[in-house]
Protein backbone atom coordinates (compact mmCIF):
# COMPACT_ATOMS: atom_id res chain seq x y z
CA UNK A 1 0.00 0.00 0.00
CA UNK A 2 1.52 3.31 -0.69
CA UNK A 3 2.68 5.05 2.27
CA UNK A 4 0.43 8.10 2.40
CA UNK A 5 -2.61 6.09 2.43
CA UNK A 6 -1.28 4.33 5.09
CA UNK A 7 -0.76 7.42 7.37
CA UNK A 8 -3.91 8.80 6.39
CA UNK A 9 -5.39 5.62 7.94
CA UNK A 10 -3.66 6.21 10.98
CA UNK A 11 -4.56 9.44 11.34
CA UNK A 12 -7.89 8.51 10.57
CA UNK A 13 -8.32 5.65 12.69
CA UNK A 14 -6.46 7.75 15.63
CA UNK A 15 -8.75 10.67 15.51
CA UNK A 16 -12.38 8.70 15.34
CA UNK A 17 -10.67 7.18 18.40
CA UNK A 18 -10.05 10.21 20.43
CA UNK A 19 -13.34 11.55 19.46
CA UNK A 20 -15.48 8.37 20.46
CA UNK A 21 -13.63 8.29 23.57
CA UNK A 22 -13.98 11.81 24.54
CA UNK A 23 -18.11 11.58 23.45
CA UNK A 24 -18.52 8.91 25.44
CA UNK A 25 -16.97 9.95 28.33
CA UNK A 26 -18.64 13.44 28.45
CA UNK A 27 -22.33 12.91 26.76
CA UNK A 28 -23.32 9.64 29.56
CA UNK A 29 -24.00 7.18 27.08
CA UNK A 30 -21.70 4.33 28.17
CA UNK A 31 -19.53 5.33 31.60
CA UNK A 32 -16.64 3.47 32.63
CA UNK A 33 -16.94 4.10 35.92
CA UNK A 34 -16.81 1.37 38.31
CA UNK A 35 -17.31 1.96 41.72
CA UNK A 36 -15.99 5.32 42.44
CA UNK A 37 -13.25 4.63 40.27
CA UNK A 38 -13.69 7.19 36.82
CA UNK A 39 -10.78 6.54 34.37
CA UNK A 40 -9.67 9.04 32.03
CA UNK A 41 -9.43 6.96 28.69
CA UNK A 42 -7.44 9.74 26.84
CA UNK A 43 -4.68 9.22 28.41
CA UNK A 44 -3.69 5.95 27.37
CA UNK A 45 -4.65 6.67 23.92
CA UNK A 46 -2.30 9.52 24.02
CA UNK A 47 0.14 7.63 25.71
CA UNK A 48 -0.08 4.77 23.23
CA UNK A 49 -0.15 7.28 20.18
CA UNK A 50 2.97 9.15 21.73
CA UNK A 51 5.20 5.35 21.37
CA UNK A 52 4.81 5.25 17.90
CA UNK A 53 4.39 8.05 16.49
CA UNK A 54 6.25 11.19 15.97
CA UNK A 55 6.89 13.88 18.15
CA UNK A 56 4.76 16.72 16.16
CA UNK A 57 2.33 14.35 15.36
CA UNK A 58 1.67 13.06 18.80
CA UNK A 59 1.39 16.51 19.98
CA UNK A 60 -0.65 17.48 17.53
CA UNK A 61 -2.79 14.27 18.66
CA UNK A 62 -2.41 15.24 22.24
CA UNK A 63 -3.59 19.03 21.60
CA UNK A 64 -6.84 17.79 19.14
CA UNK A 65 -7.49 15.87 22.40
CA UNK A 66 -7.09 18.32 25.59
CA UNK A 67 -9.08 20.64 23.38
CA UNK A 68 -12.05 18.44 22.87
CA UNK A 69 -11.80 17.26 26.54
CA UNK A 70 -11.85 20.94 28.10
CA UNK A 71 -14.66 21.86 25.38
CA UNK A 72 -17.03 19.26 26.70
CA UNK A 73 -16.00 19.84 30.42
CA UNK A 74 -18.28 21.75 33.01
CA UNK A 75 -14.87 23.92 33.85
CA UNK A 76 -13.40 26.14 31.33
CA UNK A 77 -9.66 25.54 32.43
CA UNK A 78 -6.91 24.51 30.12
CA UNK A 79 -5.76 21.84 32.59
CA UNK A 80 -6.62 18.89 30.15
CA UNK A 81 -4.95 20.55 26.84
CA UNK A 82 -1.58 21.57 28.81
CA UNK A 83 -1.59 18.10 30.78
CA UNK A 84 -2.11 15.62 27.20
CA UNK A 85 0.42 18.22 25.40
CA UNK A 86 3.26 17.94 28.26
CA UNK A 87 2.44 14.34 28.44
CA UNK A 88 2.70 13.56 24.46
CA UNK A 89 5.98 15.13 24.87
CA UNK A 90 7.94 13.89 27.96
CA UNK A 91 6.71 10.25 26.25
CA UNK A 92 8.69 10.89 23.30
CA UNK A 93 11.50 11.88 24.80
CA UNK A 94 11.59 9.26 27.25
CA UNK A 95 10.81 6.58 24.44
CA UNK A 96 13.49 8.03 22.34
CA UNK A 97 16.09 8.36 25.06
CA UNK A 98 15.05 6.08 27.97
CA UNK A 99 12.81 3.41 27.39
CA UNK A 100 12.25 0.89 24.51
CA UNK A 101 8.23 0.45 22.92
CA UNK A 102 7.20 -2.47 24.62
CA UNK A 103 3.68 -3.10 26.65
CA UNK A 104 6.16 -2.84 30.16
CA UNK A 105 7.26 0.18 29.51
CA UNK A 106 3.70 1.33 28.12
CA UNK A 107 1.77 0.01 31.74
CA UNK A 108 4.58 1.79 33.41
CA UNK A 109 4.41 4.99 31.68
CA UNK A 110 0.27 4.78 31.73
CA UNK A 111 0.23 4.32 35.63
CA UNK A 112 2.65 7.29 36.44
CA UNK A 113 1.34 9.55 34.49
CA UNK A 114 -2.23 8.78 35.33
CA UNK A 115 -0.93 9.80 39.17
CA UNK A 116 0.64 12.61 37.90
CA UNK A 117 -2.88 13.83 36.32
CA UNK A 118 -5.12 12.43 39.42
CA UNK A 119 -2.92 14.18 42.01
CA UNK A 120 -2.26 17.74 40.03
CA UNK A 121 -5.99 17.27 39.92
CA UNK A 122 -6.59 17.02 42.68
CA UNK A 123 -4.26 19.80 43.70
CA UNK A 124 -5.23 22.56 41.40
CA UNK A 125 -8.89 22.03 41.99
CA UNK A 126 -9.03 20.93 45.43
CA UNK A 127 -5.92 21.74 47.61
CA UNK A 128 -5.50 24.97 46.25
CA UNK A 129 -9.05 26.20 46.49
CA UNK A 130 -9.40 25.39 49.85
CA UNK A 131 -12.24 22.69 49.15
CA UNK A 132 -11.86 20.32 51.89
CA UNK A 133 -11.53 16.87 50.86
CA UNK A 134 -10.97 13.98 53.21
CA UNK A 135 -8.27 11.24 52.48
CA UNK A 136 -10.58 8.80 51.46
CA UNK A 137 -10.46 10.82 48.36
CA UNK A 138 -6.98 9.02 47.88
CA UNK A 139 -8.13 5.69 48.45
CA UNK A 140 -11.79 5.38 47.16
CA UNK A 141 -11.10 7.85 44.39
CA UNK A 142 -7.60 8.94 43.23
CA UNK A 143 -5.25 5.16 43.42
CA UNK A 144 -8.57 3.18 41.69
CA UNK A 145 -8.74 5.37 38.89
CA UNK A 146 -5.06 5.23 38.56
CA UNK A 147 -5.51 1.86 38.24
CA UNK A 148 -8.53 1.79 36.08
CA UNK A 149 -6.77 4.61 33.77
CA UNK A 150 -3.58 2.83 33.25
CA UNK A 151 -5.39 -0.89 32.81
CA UNK A 152 -6.53 0.71 29.24
CA UNK A 153 -3.10 0.96 27.76
CA UNK A 154 -3.20 -2.47 26.67
CA UNK A 155 -5.49 -2.49 24.03
CA UNK A 156 -4.21 1.15 22.31
CA UNK A 157 -0.90 -0.05 22.98
CA UNK A 158 -1.31 -3.06 20.57
CA UNK A 159 -3.88 -1.43 18.40
CA UNK A 160 -0.97 1.68 17.46
CA UNK A 161 1.42 -0.68 17.12
CA UNK A 162 -0.85 -2.29 14.69
CA UNK A 163 -1.32 0.96 12.60
CA UNK A 164 2.42 1.88 13.17
CA UNK A 165 3.02 -1.43 11.22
Amino acid sequence: MNTKRLRFISAFVNVAVICLITALRYSGVLTFKIGNAVPVVVLPVIIAISLFSSNTASLLYALFAGVLMDSMAADSSCFNTLFLVVTATACNLLISRLLNRNIKAAIYLSAIISLIYFFLKYLIFFAFNSISVNYDYFMLYLIPSVLYTAIFIIPFYFLEKKLSN
